[in-house]
């Protein structure tokens, strides 16, 4: 798995490299393969299952940190200070994001690159780890986040879309220093306007309940 990893980190996907070539740069008979793998398709869902182990782990850890140090539970029960909260836990979770991806620059490339490589089992596989995370970063979110109004299935939509947004931001990141600090942040602008957009859109309900419950007002 490791020797795979480093010849995938170049500019070569995982379905095409061959297996003599593995074999020999992990210094193995090319038929020890066979007693751990079906096929390279079998090796590469294993791989993307032990990083994403790790990515997902280390992420959590991290926001956990993050929240037990410097976030409170945001409510928008004072809406100024609301939406600097909010500021500073979008700011945060990029922040998180963008270290651990580049202290894990060679096995999140080989993710990415999968993501459109020419296997579905492996594509899929991608994808199943994106919702994963989203589904942690819901979690996570939910216990520090109040948007008015927004289900966790709608703060599941949101995290999805954060996920996925956060490949190219992270991809473009890690391949042009020079941009650095202006794509962490639009990204933290993103995460902002999509708090945003939620909250607005709820509003019209929002407004409603409260003439329901207080229609003297």
């Amino acid at each position: 798995m490791d020797a795979a990893l480093e010849l995938a980190a170049t500019t070569r996907s995982l379905a095409s490299l061959g297996l003599r070539e593995v074999a020999r740069h992990a210094g193995l008979n090319p038929n020890t393969f066979y007693r751990h793998f079906r096929d390279f398709d079998e090796l590469g869902v294993a791989m993307i299952d032990a990083l994403g182990t790790q990515l997902r782990k280390g992420l959590r850890e991290r926001r956990m940190q993050a929240a037990g140090t410097a976030l409170r539970v945001v409510d928008f029960s004072r809406p100024i200070e609301g939406l600097q909260e909010a500021q500073a836990i979008a700011r945060e979770s990029v922040a998180l994001v963008l270290e651990f991806v580049t202290h894990h620059r060679a096995a999140y490339t080989v993710g990415v690159r999968e993501m459109h490589g020419s296997s579905p089992v492996l594509r899929q596989a991608m994808r199943d780890l994106l919702d994963d995370i989203a589904k942690d970063m819901t979690e996570d979110l939910m216990g520090v986040l109040r948007l008015p109004g927004v289900a966790p299935a709608e703060m599941l939509e949101l995290a999805q879309v954060i996920v996925r947004q956060m490949v190219f931001f992270s991809m473009d990141y890690l391949e042009d220093e020079t941009r650095r600090p202006q794509i962490l942040r639009e990204a933290e602008r993103f995460i902002l306007l999509l708090f945003w957009g939620a909250i607005a859109a709820k509003a019209p309900e929002l407004l409603r309940d409260e003439r329901l419950r207080f229609p003297d007002v």
